[in-house]
């Protein structure tokens, strides 16, 4: 028999696949059932011990295991062990997965990936959207838009330099009313000012810049 070959199986098939494979529900029962036959014969074996120990003249309360059954008992002890840690590995990759994907779909499970999905997923999916959504704009965190950059900035607030004239004045939420004049140096919210950035009105200043 090939012990703890089933778990091995199961990450090998989110190897093979693009985005996750269909659940096997077939083969997460089947490994679930070799840990618990495992976990059988390592109780029969230390049953089976426990009677010749009480049945020895001293009375004792069990002989220590034969020399020659620990490496059986080893290999059932680490079968299941390994067994585990490939059911562990297979369902966190998978949630994983789904986490990310509710940040990349704003909460939108299209109809073929809930194919592949089992009911306990599709069921995570929708309450990890609902917690996430609950504390979004308005929500009990302080208002924060956790939809609107998939990647957190750095820092909220940046240096920047006026290279391009004609700017004017600018208002930010949190620094009020700004002039922008050619050669001023600012330090301004991050949101308010990305944009001319963007378009080489305004030059980011590295750490190694001051005022």
């Amino acid at each position: 028999m090939n012990y703890g070959q089933r778990g091995v199986d199961l990450l090998r098939e989110l190897k093979r696949s693009d985005w996750l494979p269909s659940y096997n529900e077939d083969s997460v029962r089947a490994t679930i059932q070799e840990i618990n036959l495992h976990t059988a014969e390592l109780h029969d074996i230390v049953r089976a011990n426990n009677r010749v120990g009480n049945d020895t003249a001293t009375g004792g309360g069990g002989a220590p295991v034969p020399i020659e059954m620990r490496p059986v008992m080893l290999l059932h002890e680490v079968s299941i062990k390994r067994n585990k840690r490939c059911l562990l590995a297979y369902h966190a990759h998978r949630i994983d997965k789904l986490r990310a994907l509710r940040w990349e779909t704003a909460g939108n499970l299209a109809t073929p990936m809930k194919f592949v999905l089992s009911e306990a997923e599709v069921d995570f999916f929708h309450e990890y959207d609902k917690l996430a959504s609950r504390h979004a704009i308005g929500g009990s965190m302080g208002g924060l838009d956790w939809n609107a950059d998939q990647n957190p900035p750095e820092e909220n607030f940046i240096q920047v330099r006026v290279v391009q004239a004609g700017l004017g004045k600018i208002e930010t939420e949190m620094c009020g009313v700004v002039e922008l004049e050619v050669g001023s140096m600012h330090y301004l919210p991050r949101s308010d000012v990305e944009h001319l950035v963007r378009q080489g009105a305004l030059v980011q200043l590295g750490g190694e810049e001051s005022f």
